[in-house]
């Protein structure tokens, strides 16, 4: 068309007809609706902002309200260069809209995985070419100069696209046909809410796309009007009834697919008549392999009979269990009707399979009537609420003999004050009971020593009881009356030692002494060497019994020091000493003294006095070793035994006290060979040999 307009437009700013008002007024209606729709989202849905699918459907509608309004001020106004001033605000407006309809649909889909900033920079590459060749008009790539025309006295232009301006129309009607692309197979594959909702996107997106497609093949009215913004009034309208109606904001099929469908549990909707109107993939995996639909309309008294009694002449809301026989086994159901809506009678059926927990309860339930330790659970005033059945093996009561009575009747009469008093203690005090030894009468009149340990389990709904966990220990307080026997043996034989022993050694040597000022024999030297021998293996073996007793309070010990003492203590002549130590060592402060002075004089006896002996720690112990002769492979195993010796003068007991004191102290020890070729005794504090 040639351009047709009189000079006296070129001066007006603003023109209207009647004919022009009412779509104006439908154009601002639409920018209204998309505006208030974006302020709604963005005040009320703060917190889903960082959803994709929320700050696409924010864009969408503020593309939607530039573009109706800047089209609307396009037509108002009057001169050719403001009209292409609101031409390009319409532009953003539109490529606005084009991309956040794709992105809502991806996003609204579950496809968020094509949303990645690279994809977007992507899309927004070519409207961007787009914009800068329609604002430069540069060689016209985009659109020829416009004519302009005078239709129904009113100055509307005529538009020519360029080769990029076809180009660019396109670009954005793919991507609002791959966006109902995306709606439509969520259409296919949605429940019924859902399929509402995806409908009602699809229409938001149709109708202003065949409104533009009118407008692009220039069969638009009064000099080919663009209907497009006015389309996004019934835009609008749409997605105000998925947002109120259907939730649009707050449920997606996404999150039933995501949900619903992978549930392990499974859920049925029924209505007033029991028939099926929804159900997910754990039950159809229950009832049948046809479509996801083939129990739908069916009644669900059919499929699972053993709930008849919860659904039937509309039971209230109610809770139960039943059993299901399948291909798999023995199936195991918890079941909950929910009532959703008092006007229609729609239900919700959940079938929570439960099969594993009843298995782990059945495993349980047999640990406790097969363990043979006693499980009692008692209230606040120690009334027996429950018994396990080990009371028969333990105590000769069968359960049913205790519960209901105190169980503190059961307990000696010297330990049940003090037990009593713990009990209230231990309630007051914290969650567990600490650990009690006491007696406890059996059905024949006889006494069990036990032992108990008690959790505070009164505040918890599922139990309201303290939980008594109590193990027979006579046998074991048998063995620690035989052990202190054995100990005051011990102690009686040192006594013996030290006394009875040492006094005819003390009158021998006197008389010695004697011989040796009035006699010359060379026999005496020899005497006098077995008396000290005598005198070492008394002081070695009362040293040995008295190492027996059990370990004092473990801490850290600097080891260094503590080796400083030790070779103090020792004659070590002309030997030498290396500490290589990085941390301390927790044990008891005096056997680990002891251990080392006997492993320094085992150094100092077998190394010919000018020894070299080294100290250090490694990841899990210490080590003691020298430079002297070492020990023979075929000895190593019997070093530490009860007299082994290799000299005539030693009493075979140093290292056993050495081995005596490790095991006190639960160490294993290694023998090994040094770095010089002598003797080296490792000490893995964590009971394991490297």
């Amino acid at each position: 068309m040639s351009r047709q307009i009189d000079e006296s437009f070129d001066d007006m700013v603003w023109q209207y007809t009647t004919q022009l008002l009412p779509y104006i007024g439908v154009l601002f209606l639409a920018m209204v609706i998309a505006g208030a729709l974006a302020v709604y989202t963005v005040v009320e849905r703060t917190d889903a902002l960082d959803e994709p699918s929320v700050r696409a459907f924010v864009g969408l509608n503020v593309g939607c309200a530039i573009w109706s309004g800047a089209y609307a001020l396009q037509l108002l106004s009057g001169p050719v260069p403001t009209k292409r001033v609101w031409l390009g605000v319409a532009f953003v407006g539109a490529v606005l809209v084009s991309i956040s309809c794709f992105s809502f649909a991806v996003a609204y889909s579950g496809n968020e995985q094509w949303l990645s900033r690279r994809v977007v920079l992507l899309l927004a590459i070519e409207p961007a070419v787009a914009f800068v060749l329609y604002a430069t008009q540069y060689r016209q790539l985009y659109e020829y100069p416009p004519d302009t025309a005078v239709v129904a006295d009113l100055v509307v232009l005529d538009r020519t696209f360029g080769p990029m301006g076809i180009v660019h129309v396109l670009f954005l009607y793919g991507l609002l046909v791959v966006g109902a692309g995306f709606l439509l197979k969520t259409v296919y594959g949605s429940q019924h809410v859902y399929r509402e909702q995806a409908i009602a996107i699809l229409v938001a997106i149709f109708v202003p796309l065949v409104a533009n497609v009118v407008w692009f093949l220039g069969f638009g009215p009064m000099g080919n009007l663009d209907l497009t913004p006015v389309a996004f009034t019934a835009s609008g309208l749409a997605f105000a009834l998925a947002i109120y109606r259907h939730h649009l904001l707050d449920i997606t099929p996404v999150a039933r697919t995501a949900v619903v469908e992978n549930m392990h549990d499974g859920f049925l909707v029924i209505d007033e008549t029991n028939r099926i109107r929804d159900g997910n993939a754990a039950v159809r995996r229950r009832t049948t392999d046809r479509g996801s639909d083939s129990i739908v309309g069916r009644d669900v008294t059919d499929l699972f009979p053993e709930i008849e009694s919860i659904v039937r002449d509309g039971a209230p809301t109610g809770r139960t269990e039943m059993v299901v026989d399948g291909d798999d086994g023995r199936r195991f159901f918890d079941v909950q009707l929910q009532r959703l809506s008092n006007v229609d009678g729609i239900r919700l059926l959940l079938l929570r399979d439960v099969t594993e927990q009843h298995a782990v309860e059945q495993r349980y339930q047999s640990f406790i009537e097969n363990a043979s330790d006693l499980i009692t659970m008692v209230d606040g005033s120690g009334e027996i609420r429950y018994q396990s059945p080990s009371s028969t093996s333990v105590l000769g009561f069968e359960p049913s003999e205790m519960v209901g009575r105190s169980a503190f009747e059961f307990i000696h009469p010297d330990d049940r004050e003090r037990i009593i008093e713990r009990f209230q203690t231990g309630l007051d005090a914290s969650v567990d009971l600490d650990r009690a030894e006491y007696r406890l009468r059996t059905a024949d009149g006889q006494w069990r020593d036990v032992e108990t340990i008690g959790s505070n389990l009164l505040d918890d709904p599922f139990v309201e009881g303290v939980v008594l966990n109590t193990r027979d220990i006579t046998e074991r307080k048998k063995r620690e009356r035989e052990i202190r026997r054995t100990n005051e043996q011990l102690e009686q034989f040192a006594s013996v030692v030290s006394h009875d022993l040492r006094n005819p050694l003390n009158v021998a040597q006197g008389y010695l002494d004697l011989a040796d000022e009035s006699v010359d024999c060379a026999y005496l030297s020899d005497i006098a060497l077995a008396h000290d021998r005598m005198e070492t293996i008394i002081e070695e073996v009362l040293l040995l019994a008295r190492e027996g007793q059990s370990i004092g309070d473990a801490e850290p010990i600097d080891l260094e020091r503590l080796v400083d003492r030790a070779w103090v203590n020792v004659n070590t002549a002309d030997a030498t000493l290396s500490i290589a130590s990085d941390r301390p060592i927790v044990a008891d402060e005096d056997r680990l003294l002891r251990l080392f002075e006997n492993l320094f004089r085992n150094s100092v006896e077998h190394g010919w006095n000018a020894v070299s002996v080294r100290v250090g720690t490694f990841s899990d112990g210490f080590f003691v070793e020298d430079d002297g002769p070492g020990i023979p492979v075929e000895d190593r195993d019997s070093v530490l035994e009860y007299g082994h010796t290799t000299t005539a003068s030693g009493s075979g007991f140093g290292l056993a006290i050495v081995s005596q004191i490790a095991d006190g102290h639960d160490w294993t020890i290694r023998v090994t060979e040094g770095a010089d070729g002598g003797a080296r005794f490792e000490f893995h504090t964590d009971g394991t040999p490297r």
